[in-house]
């Protein structure tokens, strides 16, 4: 039986299984998994890589791929790897590059410049790489007149992507689980995933040629490469189940051994030697993702595929000082953007000629996040091009709006998932888009709905080993969240503003005798940060568990995200 509360900031709290407390973890654990749809606990704990990963060649287009690839390597032909500015593009870009290095294979690479070439394939790029087999990673599905002018050309491409398709462009091999044409059930993965599935596939073609004897070499281990298919398949947002899960499961297991020198470096900045999902979603992601918005994607690229530690170790200060600069102006955009808000509007449009266009995604992940409504924000060059960030909410598919504006001639070109897309428009289309948005946005408003999986006890919740336990059907992102839970009776015992506009308090169950260290991220200043700093009666808390280490000292810190009446 699920119950609801309304909570002090008007959300509705659904809590999946209202038992008051538990006292055995294994029924807890068993509860959490049952709200997931999961019977088998033990099965889940031990998900096998090799019992959930298909064979590479049931894609559609693979073993042209497969055997184009192949035939270049053989050849010794030259390789022009053109990949996307974000993690996954950077990701998948490094797959390959590891790859062709290993097997001592003359290749190149390439990331498009955000401020300056946009997304995907470009003709310029491609005149560039005249003379090379070029592998389009993470983009080039959609990229139509670029593929004609590479026919033309006579210069062969092959595509691994994984964005949406509505109709196939003419390539030597397209690769993506989302051709209309693909019946294999594998929509969830993301472009890194996909070219280590070809690079498996290439693995073995060679080893069935005699390329490795010949060559007196030992076959590369491809266990190895799941780190970065790990990162990318957390930074893009991927559901976390099935071989997703059993990706990022295999692949922090190979961050923690430290073997790549650019991760080992990311690491050994944080405050902890831990790698976990939260870890690669909130440090690495961002700060890999801050070369690409402020300054070249090259130095994430570099970071990654360096064989030099004093490299690793210096590029990672330069990603973080960015990452710092990003957040700086995040925070400015974000604040100058609130006040374009049309409160009776069912969605945000905010724009503006002084916002940096490697920003503005970021913020309207903020917006949607704050105001739960699909944000589209947008950052105008001198030249009166507008580049947009777009980020949704589940009752709109916001890629099937921007298409919808390109068929009118409103926006000039876009794409993206249903959650998260980006376009192009001319700024004196902007009033026109707006109007568009108005007519086909629409939804059913209602009180945003928090969930989670049960009622915890206050002692139960600071015990490690209830993290342990916890952590043991992790990792946890999209589709595999992480246990939410609701702590009853406790009082705000403390409560300070710390860093920016985080809140850090101590929470105190009177009855029990413990205490609980707690932290409500960006919530200075919204109607969740007064209730925390002025409340006086007792409470209930709803959020998440997490472990802090400081000095190797581990202790347990609940992440609130909102709070009712006790």
């Amino acid at each position: 039986m699920s119950k609801k509360i309304l909570s002090l900031t008007d959300k509705v709290w659904e809590i999946a299984d209202e038992t008051p407390s538990f006292e055995n973890l294994n029924e807890l654990i068993r509860v959490i998994l049952k709200n997931r749809g999961i019977e088998d606990v033990e099965a889940f704990k031990c998900l096998s890589l090799r019992n959930s990963m298909p064979d590479p060649f049931v894609f559609v287009d693979m073993e042209k791929a497969v055997a184009r690839i192949v035939a270049a390597i053989i050849a010794g032909e030259k390789i022009a790897i053109l990949g996307d500015y974000d993690v996954d593009g950077i990701s998948s870009t490094v797959l390959f590059m590891n790859f062709f290095e290993y097997l001592k294979v003359p290749f190149t690479y390439s990331i498009p410049n955000r401020m300056e070439e946009g997304y995907g394939l470009s003709i310029e790029n491609l005149k560039k790489h005249k003379n090379h087999l070029v592998v389009a990673v993470d983009c080039g599905s959609s990229s139509f007149d670029e593929l004609k002018y590479a026919q033309e050309e006579k210069i062969d491409v092959v595509v691994i992507d994984h964005h949406k398709m509505e109709s196939i462009p003419e390539a030597i091999a397209i690769v993506n689980p989302h051709r209309p044409d693909e019946s294999v059930n594998f929509k969830d993965l993301c472009a890194a995933a996909m070219v280590f599935m070809c690079i498996v596939g290439i693995n073995r073609e060679l080893r069935n040629k005699g390329f490795y004897k010949d060559k007196d070499l030992k076959e590369p281990n491809l266990l190895e490469y799941l780190d970065l298919v790990a990162l990318a398949t957390i930074c893009d947002v991927m559901p976390l189940v099935g071989i997703n899960r059993a990706f990022v499961i295999n692949g922090i297991k190979t961050m923690r051994r430290r073997k790549n020198l650019g991760i080992d470096a990311l690491i050994s900045q944080n405050k902890t030697s831990d790698v976990t999902s939260d870890t690669i979603a909130f440090s690495f992601g961002p700060k890999i993702n801050a070369a690409g918005r402020l300054a070249s994607a090259d130095l994430s690229v570099q970071l990654l595929s360096t064989k030099n530690p004093i490299e690793a170790k210096k590029i990672a200060q330069q990603l973080d000082d960015l990452n710092k600069e990003r957040q700086a102006l995040e925070r400015k955009i974000i604040k100058e953007a609130i006040q374009q808000i049309d409160e009776d509007a069912n969605f945000i449009c905010a724009h503006s000629k002084k916002w940096h266009v490697g920003i503005v995604g970021i913020v309207a992940g903020r917006l949607k996040e704050t105001y739960h409504k699909p944000s589209l924000v947008i950052a105008i060059d001198e030249n009166g091009q507008g580049r947009g960030s777009c980020r949704s909410i589940p009752q709109v598919d916001i890629s099937v709006i921007i298409n919808k504006a390109i068929q009118k001639g409103i926006v000039a070109s876009g794409g993206g998932h249903s959650m998260a897309a980006g376009f192009c428009i001319e700024e004196d289309k902007i009033p026109a888009f707006i109007e568009f948005l108005q007519h086909e946005i629409k939804y059913e408003k209602s009180c945003e709905e928090l969930s989670a999986d049960c009622y915890l006890a206050a002692d139960m919740a600071i015990s490690l080993e209830t993290t342990k336990e916890i952590s043991a059907i992790g990792p946890f992102g999209n589709g595999n969240k992480h246990p939410k839970f609701v702590i009853p009776n406790l009082i705000i015992a403390q409560a300070r503003i710390v860093g920016k506009n985080h809140i850090r308090l101590r929470l105190s169950d009177l009855k029990k005798g413990v205490s609980l260290d707690a932290i409500s991220f960006r919530s200075d200043g919204t109607t969740l940060g007064n209730i925390l700093l002025n409340h006086k009666d007792p409470i209930q808390v709803l959020g998440t568990l997490s472990v802090s280490e400081w000095n190797g000292k581990k202790s347990i810190c609940f992440i609130l995200e909102d709070v009712a009446k006790g």
